[in-house]
């Protein structure tokens, strides 16, 4: 029996796998982030240098590189495309599946408890999303998830091996988004000692394992630093310390930022948890330690995270899978109206999607386009839940999680259709990159930018690319690390009296094209540009205007 649900959930984790990379290449990269590591992983195939990343020319030090290293193995292998970027995305995700199910069954020995707890974890909006947008977060929860597996193999089976293996993929945690990964893994480890009046006894072990850490985690640090000691100052107080307590990178939110996300992403989970849980806090002695576990290590990391001042969705995706397990061990014994709320929400979730995509097919708008196939899909995916809903018993455990992963699956494949379709959702510049290349042919173009970073514009074309710097603060760009001037020639301060001269004569010549937002147009001294320019072209996001 047990090995037949081993089997299974190694079907369900093939099965999850192939449904993420339908269609993975069917949408552009999305401004800023995406198209940030795409574009600098691109970069480093192109000029061979994987110790210092560029973005656009400029060293580009705020991340350290395994999630760039990993992306150009995906160009190695598909090409430098969208697919390519994307694949080991969709690994990243298929392999914390498999080490959910590992960590529930060491948890709770319950494998019935782990195949719940993995299909409920990628049937989470969050891990969704970060399996459609190329950032760090998958990567780095998948080396988180990974060291914490290890760690608890070898704390409860004692097998060494598993102590060196935690030791490495911390140093990989590390080596894919700095000190932040040692918040998940510390707090999930102390929050265990704690639980299970566990003691910490080091050995020659701990301290080799250890070492290795260090030396994997630190390695990039060091070989770039000793190129610029400068780069010490920059990695403390401006990429650790002011990410936490300031308003870097205009990301400051409230303290209570994560709760109505908490809500709204486990919803309608917590809708059947919520009475059971409730009953329990005035006695959380009676909460068995596995649930006791998850529950404190979440809620810690929440109220941490929520402390720091910088703060973005993706940034709580480690704590997700702990929160899986959790609702996987409670359906157990979930009372029957429980489960009934927990199906009632995703039928009208269904129901909903479906709703919409008829209504945005058939009002036909030019701001959000949606084609005949993703209402097909919709249309089956709701069809679906309605059969498994009519079939399967209110009191089978498993029918809010099959209607849960219906849902989802549907949502993956109406997704990249969506995105396809309507560019402007996700900020990508694909569509009207391959409008200057339709209008100038095999002509060498030149594309300018107005006061804004677009990453991706590299990526979809060989065009000469020149972003007018004025004071939109993407444009700021960090050079002081730069060993040359090579980097003004494609980034042009218009703050400059002879530069805006320089840009006026440039704009008359043909193909060239001028990029502007509709949200913010050309400043109003330099409105005297667009005389240069015979034609425009409207997008929903930007202009372009051209000489052809």
């Amino acid at each position: 029996m047990k090995k037949t649900i081993d089997s299974y959930f190694l079907l369900f984790v093939c099965c999850a796998f192939g449904v993420l990379i339908l269609g993975l290449g069917n949408y552009g990269l999305a401004e800023t982030s995406e198209a940030r590591y795409a574009e600098i992983s691109r970069e480093m195939v192109v000029s061979g240098d994987y110790l210092n990343p560029k973005l656009l020319g400029v060293f580009h030090f705020h991340k350290p590189p395994m999630v760039y290293y990993i992306t150009t193995l995906g160009y190695r292998i598909f090409g430098v495309n969208e697919f390519g970027a994307r694949f080991f995305l969709q690994v990243a995700i298929a392999v914390q599946l498999l080490l959910i199910y590992g960590m529930a069954n060491l948890l709770f020995t319950d494998k019935k408890i782990a195949f719940v707890s993995g299909i409920i974890y990628f049937t989470m909006p969050i891990v969704i999303i970060s399996s459609r947008n190329l950032t760090t977060d998958a990567f780095l929860t998948t080396f988180i998830l990974t060291s914490i597996y290890c760690w608890q193999y070898y704390t409860i089976k004692l097998k060494v091996l598993f102590l060196y293996l935690f030791y490495v993929f911390v140093g990989l945690a590390l080596l894919t988004k700095g000190p932040v990964a040692l918040l998940f893994i510390l707090t999930y480890i102390i929050a265990y000692k704690f639980i299970f009046k566990k003691k910490s006894n080091i050995n020659v072990h701990h301290i080799i394992g250890f070492l290795l850490c260090l030396t994997i985690g630190a390695s990039w640090y060091l070989m770039v630093i000793a190129d610029n000691p400068k780069l010490w100052n920059y990695f403390v107080e401006k990429q650790l310390v002011a990410r936490m307590n300031s308003k870097a990178y205009n990301r400051s939110k409230p303290f209570w930022f994560y709760l109505p996300l908490i809500v709204g992403l486990l919803f309608p989970w917590w809708l059947g948890i919520l009475p059971k849980l409730k009953s329990r806090f005035s006695q959380l002695s009676g909460m068995n330690q596995q649930n006791r576990l998850l529950l404190m290590a979440a809620f810690a990391l929440f109220i941490l995270f929520s402390m720091f001042s910088t703060k973005l969705i993706m940034y709580i995706l480690p704590v997700f899978w702990m929160l899986a397990i959790f609702i996987a061990s409670q359906l157990q014994t979930m009372p029957l109206v429980s489960r009934k709320i927990i199906t009632i929400g995703f039928l009208s979730f269904s129901a909903l999607l479906c709703a919409a995509l008829v209504i945005f097919y058939g009002l036909d708008l030019e701001s959000v386009h949606v084609s005949i196939l993703p209402v097909i899909v919709g249309f089956l995916a709701l069809v679906i839940v309605l059969v498994v809903n009519f079939f399967i018993q209110d009191s089978h455990r498993l029918k809010p999680v099959l209607l849960a992963a219906v849902f989802s699956v549907s949502l993956l494949l109406i997704s990249s259709q969506i995105f396809n379709k309507n560019n402007s959702l996700i900020n990508s510049t694909k569509q009207i990159v391959d409008f200057t290349k339709s209008m100038s042919g095999d002509n060498k173009n030149t594309i300018f930018v107005y006061d804004y970073l677009l990453s991706s514009i590299p990526f979809y074309t060989d065009a000469e690319f020149i972003t007018l710097k004025f004071n939109h603060d993407t444009t700021e760009r960090e050079i002081q690390f730069q060993n040359d001037d090579s980097w003004k020639e494609h980034l042009w301060d218009m703050n400059d009296k002879q530069i805006v001269s320089k840009v006026n004569e440039r704009f008359k010549y043909k193909n060239t094209y001028l990029f502007v937002r509709n949200a913010k147009d050309l400043d109003q001294e330099f409105y005297f540009l667009k005389e240069n320019f015979k034609r425009k072209k409207m997008f929903p996001k930007w202009t372009i205007y051209y000489n052809d």
